[in-house]
């Protein structure tokens, strides 16, 4: 099972990786880490064994001697709201994100919303370890339900507090079956826009489309924006914390451009200020953040990561390629919805179609893939790869995983820290060049899943 522990989260399929069992040792784990007192928030998206895991976990959690507090199906964002919002020691939030209605984990957060770092390792080590500081019987934590309602309308009533259209504007929301139709829809409608709704009703086996915002799965949210004459559509995943965008042309708009669009606005409101980017993002971030008065300092892939930079050089935005956005004006944490409101407001300013904004910033050709590769050897593939490129010459960036610079491009293979993948990014200055750099990273994965598996 040490596999189901991953850089910021528990994540396996349930009854298979993870069973109530484990979700409640997990509880005891985390209870134990804590050090059996305070008051903690947990939440869940809509997956059909989230319940059961939140049901599972909280009882492990109070087992403890912490006070539970069950906020029910939220999106993660209000979640991380409501834990920094009433000063919860810590939170909890049931979910497997963008990966298949099978999965399903938990995240744990800090008492601001942010997510933990280096310590899930040692409620990992507790987990494993079995040392578990159990309350005695009169000891044990409450288990309290609130009201997801009064949840969903403080987070509600803080952006719109601070956030406004100037002019009604047509938006396209694809909840996706998600947390995200709980809310999204509602605010956005309170802001000012016309509201047309896909996937909106919550649905753990996703029926609507796959639970990742991408091309492929976005197809009939392009379609509807382009025939509806719409500023903009937004896709969400699962938990709604990620958002991929389509212009009103009906194209899927490239991550970083959209970060770029909503960051030079905030720099200009600035006066400059510190841009977060992971190691993934094109180069154009930097070309166009600089422009405007801004500064991209890198880090490595994971949204909790981000949230460490962002408080370590108090950056004014941040973004990674895997459509997580942070706007730190609000709170450190990423939030797709507050970003998507975000990019309404400046669009009913500016006047300004969303396509020609996106068409003003350039591109370089620019390619990722996905290499299946087993959770259990993942990390030995990569130490391999690792091993190679350094052993023929090439200059490598090893912020998170082994980015192949060159002076025409980059490639950069890393471990998925969700998924059972190696994935690879790779952008360079001509299409032919990435396409010999597609070549040599699918040289050295096959190269290294030979070797670890003959190892």
């Amino acid at each position: 099972m040490e596999y189901i522990f991953r850089a910021y989260d528990v994540r396996g399929v349930f009854n298979v990786d993870v069973t109530a069992e484990a979700a409640a040792r997990i509880g005891m784990a985390f209870g134990t880490f804590l050090g059996g007192e305070g008051r903690v928030l947990v939440a869940r998206d809509p997956r059909v064994t989230s319940e059961i895991f939140e049901r599972a976990f909280s009882s492990g959690l109070a087992s403890t001697g912490i006070d539970v507090y069950l906020t029910g199906m939220v999106p993660i964002p209000v979640a991380n709201f409501a834990t920094a919002r009433h000063s919860y020691d810590a939170g909890a939030y049931i979910t497997a994100s963008h990966n298949p209605p099978e999965y399903n984990g938990v995240r744990f957060r800090h008492g601001d919303g942010t997510g933990y770092t280096k310590e899930n390792a040692e409620v990992k080590e507790i987990f494993f370890n079995g040392e578990f500081k159990l309350a005695k019987w009169g000891d044990v934590g409450e288990i309290v339900e609130l009201s997801p309602r009064q949840t969903l309308r403080e987070y509600e009533d803080y952006l719109l507090s601070r956030l406004k259209l100037e002019r009604e504007l047509k938006v396209v929301l694809d909840a996706g079956n998600g947390a995200a139709g709980v809310i999204a829809p509602y605010i956005f409608r309170k802001a000012g826009a016309k509201v047309t709704t896909l996937n909106a009703q919550p649905d753990g086996t996703f029926p609507g489309r796959k639970s990742e915002p991408n091309a492929e799965s976005l197809a009939d949210l392009a379609r509807v924006v382009s025939s509806i004459d719409a500023a903009f559509g937004a896709g969400y995943d699962g938990d709604a914390d990620r958002v991929v965008f389509v212009d009103d042309l009906g194209r899927v708009v490239q991550t970083e451009k959209v970060g770029i669009i909503i960051a030079r606005e905030i720099l200009r409101e600035k006066g400059g200020g510190v841009v977060i980017a992971n190691v993934e993002c094109s180069q154009i971030v930097e070309e166009e953040i600089s422009k405007h008065g801004g500064e991209v300092r890198r880090v490595r892939v994971g949204d909790v990561f981000v949230c460490e930079a962002i408080k370590q050089h108090g950056a004014v935005f941040a973004m990674e390629t895997s459509a997580h956005y942070f706007y730190p004006d609000f709170y450190p944490f990423d939030d797709p919805i507050l970003v998507s409101l975000k990019l309404a407001s400046i669009l009913s300013q500016r006047g300004e179609k969303l396509s020609q904004l996106v068409d003003e910033i350039p591109s370089y050709p620019k390619l990722h893939k996905n290499f299946p590769c087993d959770d259990r050897i993942k990390f030995q593939v990569m130490e391999k790869i690792i091993q190679s490129l350094k052993e023929k010459g090439y200059t490598l960036d090893m912020t998170d995983g082994a980015r192949v610079v060159l002076e025409d491009g980059w490639a950069l293979l890393r471990p998925s820290n969700t998924s059972p993948l190696i994935r690879a990014s790779i952008e360079a200055t001509s299409e032919e060049r990435v396409q010999e750099l597609l070549r040599l990273v699918e040289r050295e994965f096959e190269e290294a899943l030979r070797k670890t598996k003959r190892d």
